[in-house]
């Protein structure tokens, strides 16, 4: 057994941390009972920053605290490729990457810091039961609900502070993540920085460029597809090209410039020019897939307001699926920060019950507990337009379930 746990036993039984003097004598050797009475009359007292608070804590933080580290990089990457997918990573830079970072981590709070501290737990008691930390601290005298109350404090300072991330701070970061994503970097995107040896739709053009030169940034076998009004497609191919910039405007020059122009008896007529100049299409900014998650608690609300009026007086497909979804995200709001609570009152008692199962007992618990709660969530998820009261309550149903589950073993948590 480490020593860490024989010097925290060794100060919790000390008048000056955990305990307080109930009629009898302070002392008498008498030996402690569980159900956190010692000997002599002397019950436990709670203090919410107390050693043992402290000691729990810390060693739930450190194992919760890499798991968020591993799987919010997880979550930021694949938000990351879900994003920017269809850009060439050509146009992000060192500095878009990190900023990007910093907008994605608040929008995924919610998500990741319930499955975060609830491995947390669960390795955390894994670790004491394996180094009978746990069996000395019963030796003690120790509750095991004294053990697990901090845990649970934990669990609701995360609900508050989800919360208030989910409703303050992601909307805002959200924003900028959109702007950089759908305004700001397609803005960047010009003929001479596209990949080379594929076929890329600019504005209405499509564009080949087989190389180009890093030193010169003259483009070589260039190939321009041009719709025209008439709905042909005229054909422009130059063996180089250079882009021109002229303030805000763009030209290129194809030097020995092949045009062919279908015809209207299927055949083409083909022309060289000897220095054809086109001006380059300007890109629109992209439209980001829903407003929804970038509008605080209230302004989801008023926007909730706003589509059942326009729903009421003119029903439609359209609108009812954007009122569903809008409800669903309102529930969202109210159910995904109290999972951090939820999950703590099953895992914490189930884990510091756990004996010597080791990590395997401990993921074996976490994994249960997630699919458990997501299965809930998907069944419970609506299909069909329902009213925001039967959303709200169909959201908060496995946090629900969890908390009852949590509460009949933490009441039993004592029991041999």
């Amino acid at each position: 057994m480490r020593g860490s746990i024989v010097d925290l036993v060794k100060r919790i039984v000390s008048d000056d941390d955990g305990l307080s003097d109930d009629d009898g004598p302070s002392g008498g050797g008498v030996p402690p009972r569980a159900g956190g009475r010692l000997g002599g009359g002397r019950r436990w007292r709670l203090h919410p920053v107390g050693l043992l608070t402290r000691y729990t804590l810390w060693e739930v933080a450190v194992p919760a605290l890499l798991a968020l580290a591993v799987i919010g990089f997880l979550a930021v990457a694949v938000e990351m490729r879900e994003r920017v997918r269809a850009l060439p990573m050509e146009h992000l830079t060192g500095s878009d990457v990190g900023r990007l970072v910093v907008y994605f981590l608040p929008t995924l709070v919610t998500y990741v810091v319930p499955i975060t501290y609830m491995m947390g737990i669960l390795l955390a008691f894994g670790r004491l039961a394996q180094n009978n930390e746990i069996t000395a601290m019963k030796a003690a005298g120790i509750p095991l609900k004294r053990v697990v109350v901090p845990v649970l404090m934990g669990g609701a300072v995360l609900s508050v502070a989800c919360f208030y991330v989910q409703d303050r701070v992601q909307p805002e970061a959200l924003k900028r993540a959109n702007d950089l994503i759908y305004n700001e970097l397609p803005l960047r995107i010009t003929l001479d920085v596209l990949p080379t040896g594929q076929m890329h739709e600019f504005g209405d053009w499509r564009v080949y460029i087989r190389e180009r030169d890093p030193d010169t940034r003259m483009l070589k076998d260039v190939e321009i597809l041009v719709p025209q009004k008439d709905g042909t497609v005229w054909a422009y191919w130059a063996e180089s090209a250079r882009l021109v910039q002229n303030g805000g405007d763009a030209r290129i020059q194809m030097p020995n410039c092949h045009l062919i122009i279908p015809q209207e008896d299927g055949g083409a007529m083909r022309m060289v020019l000897e220095d054809a100049q086109m001006g380059v299409p300007k890109l629109s900014r992209n439209r980001a897939r829903s407003l929804r998650r970038t509008l605080p608690l209230r302004g989801l609300l008023e926007h909730e307001a706003e589509v059942r009026r326009e729903y009421e007086a003119t029903p439609s497909s359209n609108l009812k699926d954007e009122l569903r979804k809008t409800r669903w995200e309102i529930g969202e709001r109210f159910s995904l920060p109290l999972a951090c609570l939820s999950v703590s009152l099953l895992a914490a008692p189930l884990a510091v019950r756990g004996r010597r199962g080791g990590r395997s007992y401990s993921f074996a618990i976490g994994f249960t507990m997630i699919i458990v709660y997501q299965g809930m969530r998907l069944l419970i998820e609506p299909h069909s337009l329902h009213p925001l009261g039967d959303v709200l309550l169909r959201g908060l149903v496995p946090n629900i379930l969890l908390a009852l589950a949590g509460v009949w073993a933490l009441w039993r948590v004592d029991r041999v």
